[in-house]
């Protein structure tokens, strides 16, 4: 959500260790892939367990996902993205509409009253709703975004399914896509909404294939109410109806209505609800792509005139590193549906013409409306490969028939399965993963990622860390440090540490690895020397008192509260 504030939580890394981890990890997944693929060549009778393969990937990640997730909640690994969104969802339903203190204290907004000038984001009315009668509202967040996207794999296996004419390649797909390791990693993540597009999205073409347009049109509305920019992929997925499927009118009124609604919401909506803001210059992520222009139009102009500089752009290394991790799992299958794939454009140039690492990251959520059409273009791939590229082969006598062209395509979508397994196994977050058992295995630059099973341990500590919330009174102006936000979310105001000023309570926890980062304050400094700014309240006696200390947990009140 912030991609400022997420590379400032990067920390220093073994370059040389990661590009072996990652080199490693690419050739290990072709090496068994490539071997799985001529040993499923021989015994095709292996997709006859794809049923049993889709059930037990199902268990799997809805298991895993809830029970970490859950574990997260009880270990402090959720910061202050979570604290934003349970804020919003908190003022919405006590009747303060779409508000966060936390955006106006400590993130960079403090003249932006309304968070739908940051980020346009309708759909939070519709999933307030269950909120209203499960009021544990960080518990009830994680299992509804479980659920929304793993209702991912009905439109994934239902195209599979139609397009091969087959259910047992239907549930090896979908079972592929729950081992995908972007679809894990957003899941883990902090709730926001990107990634409800994901399921979305893939509804929204799945009954435009089917031609059922009452459903596609219902699907692909929620699809832009999700946030701003997926204006921009359904507005690709209009261009494809239009020439692609050759439904013309479908195509023109969906790409009219991504344009219309964008630049709606995008020029007269947000700027409305920002007032007159001086912290929101034309969005919220325009200065990560200052380096193409000054203006949106400039920056449209740059990439329009200036293709040169846009490949230099995107062929860094890091972005063809973090590229190959959306379409290793599938083999590069999606290459071979262009169509499909390029209804991804927009989002993919979007993010990885960025100067923040965040948007272009696959262990982050914002290729969300990307995920969809890279995954539709590779089932589409390897239809297309089966009907044209083994049929090239058949004619030169390579291939001896339909069979033989049916056996391979068979071997490579149980290819796909093991690639996807695989890749989980080098580069995913899973208790299947390399990192999840090796504390020393990582795999990306931030302090925050970290998947060990080590994390997910709740010990006595965070036991008594919950105990010093209730005696925060809901009244009063609260700042503590990241990792506590999201358990203090009904307080009136919220405060990330060590921006404390004008706070009644400040709350602090020493023993914590994980520490701040936010406007104003070095977040390298900070790092490495919390004390300075620990000692900034702590030996302030004639201000602050303590309340209350316990493992490394200090709690201090300001001597003017409640006088």
């Amino acid at each position: 959500m912030f991609p400022d504030l997420l590379s400032n939580r990067m920390i220093e890394q073994n370059n040389s260790f990661l590009l072996l981890a990652y080199t490693i990890g690419i050739l290990s997944t072709l090496f068994v892939a490539a071997i799985s693929f001529i040993i499923f060549l021989k015994r095709p009778s292996f997709l006859n367990w794809s049923k049993y393969l889709f059930a037990f990937s199902l268990i799997f990640y809805l298991a895993f996902l809830l029970v970490f997730q859950l574990l997260k909640l009880h270990t402090f690994k959720y910061y202050s993205d979570f604290a934003v969104h349970l804020e919003l969802f908190s003022n919405l339903i006590d009747g303060q509409g779409t508000t966060s203190s936390l955006m106006q204290t400590s993130l960079g907004y403090s003249d932006v009253r309304n968070y739908l000038s940051i980020h346009f984001l309708p759909l939070i009315y519709i999933l307030a709703l269950p909120l209203l009668i499960i009021k544990n509202y960080p518990a009830c967040l994680i299992v509804i975004q479980t659920i929304i996207l793993t209702s991912s794999v009905i439109p994934v296996y239902l195209y599979t399914r139609d397009t091969f004419n087959d259910k047992n390649i239907g549930c090896l797909f979908a079972a592929s896509f729950l081992f995908f390791p972007t679809l894990q990693y957003i899941n883990l993540y902090d709730f926001e909404f990107l990634r409800i597009s994901i399921p979305l999205l893939l509804f929204s073409f799945y009954f435009v294939y089917k031609k059922k347009y009452i459903a596609y049109y219902i699907f692909f509305i929620l699809s832009i109410l999700v946030r701003e920019e997926v204006a921009l992929t359904t507005f690709f997925l209009g261009l494809y109806i239009t020439f692609i499927i050759k439904e013309k009118k479908i195509g023109i009124i969906t790409s009219s209505i991504s344009v219309l609604y964008f630049l709606a919401v995008f020029k007269i909506v947000m700027p409305y609800l920002a007032g007159n803001s001086n912290t929101l210059h034309y969005h919220c992520a325009f200065a990560n792509f200052s380096h193409l222009g000054n203006s949106p139009p400039k920056i449209l102009l740059n990439i329009i005139f200036h293709p040169l500089n846009v490949i230099s752009i995107l062929v860094e290394k890091i972005k063809i590193g973090n590229f190959l991790m959306y379409v290793l799992p599938l083999l590069f299958t999606p290459f071979f549906s262009p169509s499909i794939f390029l209804i991804s454009i927009g989002n993919l140039l979007f993010n990885f013409l960025s100067a923040s690492i965040s948007h272009y990251s696959y262990i982050l959520y914002y290729l969300s409306p990307s995920i969809p059409f890279i995954f539709l273009s590779a089932i589409k791939g390897v239809k297309n490969i089966g009907e044209k590229g083994f049929s090239f082969l058949t004619k030169r006598n390579v291939l001896q028939d339909k069979e033989s062209n049916r056996k391979i395509t068979y071997a490579l979508v149980c290819s796909i399965f093991v690639a996807s397994v695989s890749s989980n196994i080098f580069f995913g977050p899973s208790p299947i993963s390399l990192q999840f058992w090796n504390k020393n295995y990582k795999l990306a630059p931030y302090k925050t990622h970290n998947f060990h099973y080590s994390q997910y341990t709740p010990t006595a500590h965070h036991k008594k860390a919950f105990e010093f919330f209730h005696l925060i009174p809901d009244d009063a102006i609260v700042s503590t440090e990241h990792f506590f936000l999201p358990y203090l979310y009904r307080k009136k105001t919220l405060m990330q540490f060590p921006i404390f000023e004008g706070a009644d309570y400040v709350l602090i926890d020493k023993t914590h690895p994980v520490k701040f980062g936010t406007i104003d304050v070095d977040s390298i400094e900070a790092r490495k020397n919390p004390q300075k700014y620990y000692d900034l309240v702590e030996k302030d006696t004639n201000n602050w008192e303590l309340v209350r200390e316990d493992d490394g947990i200090f709690l201090f009140k300001k001597r003017q509260w409640n006088l």
